[in-house]
């Protein structure tokens, strides 16, 4: 399995590399577009801010996914985020982790909604965001679905309150 870590600045070669083994499909569906290479503003955006962004790396292995979020330009209240896993390790948890990562960020710093751009060719993942966040707004334009989501509560905070001392 991979371990999530917080992007750092030496980290854009490894990026790029990973963005360019992921297949076209996979590009697409990350940027709802024909993406040659990794944009440069997005990875600046993630490496420098105010993107807070997180890669998934196999223990020494290359970075096979990132995830990032940052205020969306018609609302900075809303975090967008974006999640881009290369092909051979799809299917395989990375990708939820980094949601499980961004989410207990975003809580931490006080974000309370997250916008997904998906691809409606992608049922697993938008059952996923479903299934994981309390959707507050949703929209369809052509083949994309665009999901804001209350960020949820992490785990570890749900905790329970001590149970009150027992009488001896």
């Amino acid at each position: 399995m991979a371990v999530i870590r917080a992007v750092r600045t030496g980290d854009a070669a490894a990026l790029a590399a990973m963005f360019g083994r992921c297949s076209r499909e996979t590009r697409y569906r990350r940027f709802h577009g024909p993406v040659a290479e990794i944009p440069a503003s997005y990875l600046r955006r993630c490496l420098d801010g105010p993107h807070r962004a997180f890669v998934a790396e196999p223990t020494g292995g290359d970075i096979v996914g990132l995830a990032s979020s940052g205020p969306a330009l018609d609302d900075p209240c809303v975090h967008e985020v974006g999640v881009l896993v290369e092909d051979a390790w799809q299917r395989r948890g990375v990708g939820g982790l980094l949601l499980a990562r961004l989410f207990a960020d975003a809580y931490a710093a006080g974000v309370e909604r997250m916008r997904f751009e998906l691809c409606r060719s992608q049922p697993s993942l938008i059952a996923y965001v479903y299934a994981r966040a309390d959707v507050v707004a949703s929209s369809a334009s052509g083949c994309d679905l665009t999901v804001d989501v209350a960020v949820p509560v992490p785990p570890l905070s749900r905790r329970r309150s001590p149970a009150p001392a027992r009488a001896r």
